[in-house]
């Protein structure tokens, strides 16, 4: 994306979560990709952006199976109804929007 300055993380993670959920490990890595490395979140950044859509309905944390490494239950993302309308909106930004 060539227009990453004006992507939010927030705005960021609802866009990558419309290919399907995914832990904030994966989540995070896609972000830096889709904004060509403009946004690199780190787990503090991560967590406060996700808390924040969670906080208004647009993402649901589910937590899953125990990783066998940890022992602890790996937790995943994803949009709800109103986040993945959210997505398509920026999603069509960011497709329209003129350098």
């Amino acid at each position: 994306m060539s227009h990453a300055e004006f992507v939010t993380p927030e705005a960021a993670l609802l866009r990558v979560l419309i290919s399907g959920e995914g832990d904030s490990a994966e989540i995070m890595r896609k972000i830096k990709d889709w904004t060509q490395g403009r946004i690199d979140l780190d787990e503090p950044a991560f967590a406060t952006a996700a808390c924040a859509l969670e906080g208004s309905g647009l993402i649901l944390r589910r937590r899953g199976a125990l990783d066998k490494r940890t022992g602890q239950a790996q937790t995943t993302f994803a949009l709800t109804p109103a986040g993945h309308a959210s997505a398509v909106e920026i999603l069509a930004a960011s497709l329209t929007r003129k350098p």
